[in-house]
């Protein structure tokens, strides 16, 4: 890919899922020499060669519209796909930040490292299904610490999955409004253990008996009852 107009690293999204983007000859050629390396391809339906060289030439008008609009500071923290760090609130209200983001690689993998370093407990994806959420235990490796919960799965009601996310995500020690979620009602605190099982029932496989026939005794064949008169 280095050293090529027509084709540039659209996304790193993990340890070994990278995303190149361009024109569609290239693209095939260096499908082909991969695929001869051995390396496991998969081309993606997208509408437009996103984060490539062929987004340059749309750049200028997209800038334009940009320039437009009334960027305000976010309230909550943003981590950057643009730089895989928090980014400072003044340079999301750039317009030149959103213009490189157009036309840059996604740095995903590069912003799961810069949580992970700031010791991020819990990773909750907003969104319809838990394709992120592969990702992110993709770039968390074996580390099995932080807790990776999607709030949407396919096959699931929106409110039993939603509601199945808040659970692993309170289960993982993340804080959670239940008030604000049941509409104020009185809580009840749960055991602090897991719940446990006990079988009071006697196997009988494992039960030996003899032979009490001159007693006047014989089998029962009862779990209880070892023997019949």
């Amino acid at each position: 890919v280095a050293g090529r107009a027509d084709v540039g690293v659209a996304a790193v999204n993990g340890p070994s899922a990278v995303v190149v983007s361009g024109a569609a000859d290239a693209l095939a050629e260096i499908e082909r020499a991969w695929r001869e390396r051995g390396v496991r391809v998969r081309r993606l339906t997208v509408s437009h060669a996103f984060h490539s060289p062929l987004m340059t030439p749309m750049l200028d008008d997209f800038r334009a519209v940009v320039d437009g609009l009334t960027l305000d500071a976010p309230r909550l923290p943003v981590l950057s796909n643009l730089t895989g760090r928090i980014a400072e609130p003044d340079e999301l209200r750039d317009p030149d930040y959103w213009v490189r983001h157009v036309r840059e690689a996604v740095r995903f993998a590069d912003g799961i490292g810069h949580l992970r370093e700031r010791h991020v407990g819990t990773y909750l994806e907003v969104g319809p299904d838990g394709v992120l959420s592969g990702m992110v235990r993709d770039c968390l490796g074996d580390d099995t610490g932080p807790a990776v919960v999607p709030t949407l799965r396919a096959g699931r009601t929106e409110p039993s999955a939603l509601l199945g996310a808040l659970a692993e995500a309170y289960a993982a020690g993340t804080p959670v409004d239940w008030t604000t979620l049941t509409g104020g009602g009185a809580p009840v605190d749960l055991p602090t253990y897991p719940f446990q099982r006990r079988r009071y029932w006697p196997d009988a496989a494992t039960w030996r008996t003899g032979d009490l026939s001159g007693a006047g005794l014989a089998a029962s064949g009862h779990p209880l009852l070892g023997a019949a008169v």
